[in-house]
């Protein structure tokens, strides 16, 4: 139950890395463009001498060291760990995060290239429903969490 756990609060807190480092590539492009810098093929294909903008760092982490490595490996790894660590629903919600992480990292920015930007929105809606189900999935792995539902008594309303 605690691998569960710490597996699903590593992809809430990955995601919430995610929203800083694409915030600290936008905003490092931004601030090159307004110096007057120009973002164009010949600057997006440079590989030598090339200029910088000072978002680098951040496209890295958000593309490919927690976009395309970490979060997937963490979700897989809880997709396994679930069948073992006994948490209510758990096997589920591992595998509603898996099946959105997939959505999240190969059919959703395919598509915002190919059909348009719109679906980066989505790309976004979709990041925090990962982290939405990977805080549920940890609440539910927490000793002592009451999972259940609490109704009414029938004739109460």
């Amino acid at each position: 139950m605690k691998a569960y756990r710490f597996l699903a609060l590593a992809i809430a807190v990955l995601v919430v890395v995610q929203a800083g480092a694409i915030a600290w590539g936008y905003f490092g492009v931004s601030n090159f463009i307004t110096d007057g810098g120009v973002v164009d093929e010949e600057f997006l294909d440079c590989t030598e001498d090339c200029e910088s903008f000072g978002g680098e760092i951040g496209f890295a982490l958000h593309m490919f060291f927690v976009g395309l490595v970490l979060i997937p490996l963490c979700s897989l790894l809880l997709l396994i760990v679930s069948f073992f660590a006994k948490v209510p629903n758990g096997v589920m919600m591992a595998a509603l995060i898996v099946v959105l992480v997939i959505l999240q990292v190969f059919v959703l920015p395919p598509l915002s290239r190919e059909l348009g930007s719109g679906f980066g929105g989505l790309h976004g809606i979709n990041a925090l429903l990962i982290m939405g189900a990977a805080g549920g999935a940890a609440a539910r792995a927490k000793p002592g969490a009451d999972t259940r539902v609490a109704t009414a008594p029938a004739g109460t309303v």
